[in-house]
Formats: C-alpha cells, sequence, structure tokens
C-alpha cells in the first residue's frame, strides 16, 4: 500500500506536474473543508468588471458591447470574459480547470513530454504554461453550456431604452456619426447614435428618442435642461 502511494506521488510530483498536482490537491482539500461545513462554497456569481474599449468606430450588427476601459484592460478583459471566468460560480469554474490542467498535464508528461523533456525548471516551466492554455480551451469548452444557468440574459431592449439617457463617447455625435455609452446593472452598452440635428460633444449627457431598426441605430438629443441653458 505504502508503495502504491510513494509510485502516485512520484508519478503526481514530477516535472510540470507540480503545479497541477499542487492545484488539484487544495482544490481537493477545499472540497473537504465545504463538505464539513467549514468553509461556504460561494455558487454566487461575482461581478466582474470586464469592459472591452471604446474604439471609437460604428459596429453594423452589434451595437451593444462593454466599453469604457484603457486598451490593455479591455484586451485583457475581453480575454478572461471569453473563458467564462466571473460569467459563473467561480468555485466551479476553478474545479473544472483544475481537473483539466492536471488530467492534461498528467496524461501529456507521462504519454509524450517524458521522453522528449527533462524535468528541469524550464522545460516544466514551459510545458506548463502550453497545459494551462489547453486546460483553459477545455474549460471554456465545458461551461459554455452552463452560462444560461447563472447569467441571466439582457433585459433591455429598443423599446426600453427609448426615454433614457447615454454618455456621448465619441468626440462628438452628429447626425451622420456617433457612439454613447448607455448604463446599465452590469457593464455598460456601447450604442451607435444620430442626433436629431445637433452636433453633441463627448462626455454630453443625451437622452434618446428613437431608434432605427433597420441600421440598429439610435437617435438622441439634448437632455431638456442643457437646451433651456
Amino acid at each position: 500500500m505504502s508503495d502504491s502511494i510513494i509510485d502516485l506521488a512520484n508519478r503526481m510530483f514530477v516535472g510540470p506536474l507540480w503545479p497541477a498536482s499542487i492545484l488539484i490537491c487544495l482544490l481537493v482539500g477545499y472540497t473537504i473543508l465545504a463538505i464539513v461545513g467549514l468553509v461556504d462554497l460561494g455558487f454566487d456569481v461575482p461581478e466582474v468588471d470586464l469592459d472591452v474599449p471604446d474604439v471609437g468606430v460604428d459596429l453594423p450588427d452589434g451595437e451593444m458591447i462593454s466599453v469604457d476601459a484603457d486598451l490593455l484592460q479591455g484586451l485583457g478583459g475581453a480575454a478572461v470574459r471569453w473563458t467564462n471566468f466571473g460569467r459563473i460560480p467561480i468555485v466551479l469554474w476553478g474545479g473544472i480547470f483544475s481537473v483539466a490542467f492536471w488530467g492534461v498535464t498528467y496524461w501529456l508528461w507521462h504519454s509524450f513530454d517524458s521522453a522528449r523533456y527533462s524535468p528541469t525548471w524550464l522545460p516544466s516551466t514551459l510545458l506548463s504554461i502550453r497545459n494551462f492554455v489547453i486546460a483553459t480551451g477545455i474549460t471554456k469548452s465545458v461551461t459554455q453550456p452552463m452560462l444560461g444557468y447563472f447569467v441571466d440574459p439582457p433585459l433591455y431592449d429598443a423599446r426600453r431604452m427609448v426615454g433614457g439617457t447615454c454618455e456621448i463617447t465619441t468626440s462628438e455625435a452628429t447626425p451622420e456619426f456617433g457612439q454613447a455609452k448607455f448604463r446599465t446593472n452590469a457593464a455598460p452598452l456601447l450604442l451607435n447614435v444620430r442626433t436629431d440635428g445637433a452636433r453633441i460633444p463627448k462626455g454630453t449627457e443625451v437622452r434618446i428618442v428613437g431608434f432605427e431598426k433597420h441600421k440598429r441605430i439610435y437617435i438622441v438629443t439634448h437632455l431638456p435642461s442643457e437646451t433651456a441653458s
């Protein structure tokens, strides 16, 4: 029995298997603590700010995207959001990732990698990065069907948004061009907008007064208080 445990440990804690095995051990320990009631599994989905940047161009079909972040933050947020991290409970995502990471690493190392690479730190680090990427893709595939259970569908539509206010995010909005940020309870939305005749500068709060369904463009105008001033 002890020889079997030692053999398993030797197979688990070698080369690139070290980070994956430590992660799976932490997962097992956390699960045991959760079973006995010492920790909360935390199946609430946290609010994660994963905005993508305002690129300042019209979007022909999907006029609603997250905005208001710098380029690096936006690209990083979009990448993280693609993995579904933060869109389902972190514990569930982390459990699936840990199992995938360990399974991929264990299988690749004992099937292919051990015959080609030495279990030193540099090859192990590079192999771990490769396995991390593979496990992330597997986690994305496994969690994608779960989104419907944890992510509420958007409650906004054109009829509800007409009459609401938004903020111009391009240098200006005109009857020919413009975008605006519409605030929601989650990340804000980027709308393609056209004014009702005026040229409205960036940062101005405007009211949505119409929606062109076929062009997916919102018509905006100055707020009454601004007009009065």
